[in-house]
């Protein structure tokens, strides 16, 4: 703390004429933004505020206003000429199916089985089914795919369906699109994530040490299976639905993936009072 001048010099202060806060960053200028953030990393958790609904309290509005859709199509179609793993994924345009009766046939410990379960005994609400969308560009199809693919990311990584069990397939996302195309592109299909992914490592650093090593473990894990394996977010997940998840696995390359068992720690996290 005797230090802060030396710290600080090469901090100056630069003149300005506006009378409103500006800086070189268009999310540090984004109020809505600002105060998401500040809301979302810094608080504690309770029973009054699911973590769930952290993202569309103002995340999910703050990131639409900020992107720029024709620099992100143009950044498509540069990567449509120079990858054609991701041409042909774009080109196809696939999406699933989905509906709740779309996976009652399939077996009990299969994807699609353990899937069918979690829509019909716990609540669950498919992710983007067929009919609420038709995309009209490569970025609307990637921005629906990726979100109808979340749950089988859950299952295919190993995250549980519990609060931390989020930092799987958040961390694997990010890591993983980063891993498969070129940065200008991955950074603007991941930046939601970021900020996303990084609330619960900052609230359980802050508030909840006694997990924070197993935060930790989670996302290491996640990174791993991101950048060792083919990419995820391009899979196609509706051919594996008949296997069980560790057969899956192998079908769709994931590397490293195993189940974990993360309903003590979220338990801890959720900070709910119960025993």
């Amino acid at each position: 703390m005797d230090n802060l001048d030396y710290l600080l010099q090469r901090v100056g202060t630069v003149p300005v004429g506006s009378s409103v806060l500006t800086s070189t960053s268009k999310y540090l200028n984004h109020a809505g933004l600002r105060d998401w953030v500040a809301t979302h990393f810094l608080r504690r958790n309770g029973p009054d505020r699911g973590n769930e609904g952290d993202t569309a309290d103002g995340l999910i509005t703050a990131m639409a206003q900020l992107t720029d859709v024709d620099e992100v199509e143009r950044l498509i179609a540069r990567e449509r000429e120079i990858n054609p793993l991701f041409r042909d994924w774009i080109d196809e345009a696939y999406i699933g199916p989905h509906s709740v009766a779309f996976f009652e046939k399939y077996a009990p410990g299969t994807i699609g089985g353990i899937y069918h379960d979690c829509l019909v005994n716990r609540g669950f609400q498919v992710n983007l089914g067929r009919a609420s969308l038709e995309p009209k560009s490569p970025y609307e199809f990637i921005r629906f795919r990726m979100g109808q693919i979340h749950d089988f990311e859950h299952l295919i990584t190993g995250g549980g369906f519990n609060t931390l069990g989020e930092l799987m397939p958040y961390f694997v996302r990010l890591s993983n699109v980063h891993r498969h195309l070129s940065p200008e592109l991955a950074g603007e299909l991941t930046k939601f994530y970021i900020l996303g992914g990084y609330r619960f490592p900052v609230r359980a650093g802050l508030h909840y040490p006694q997990i924070y090593l197993t935060v930790l473990d989670i996302m290491q894990r996640a990174i791993r299976i991101g950048l060792d394996s083919t990419p995820i977010f391009m899979a196609r997940f509706e051919g594996v639905l008949d296997l069980s998840p560790a057969d899956a696995r192998v079908a769709l390359g994931v590397q490293h993936a195993e189940d974990l068992d993360t309903a003590e720690a979220s338990r801890i996290f959720d900070d709910r009072g119960d025993a």
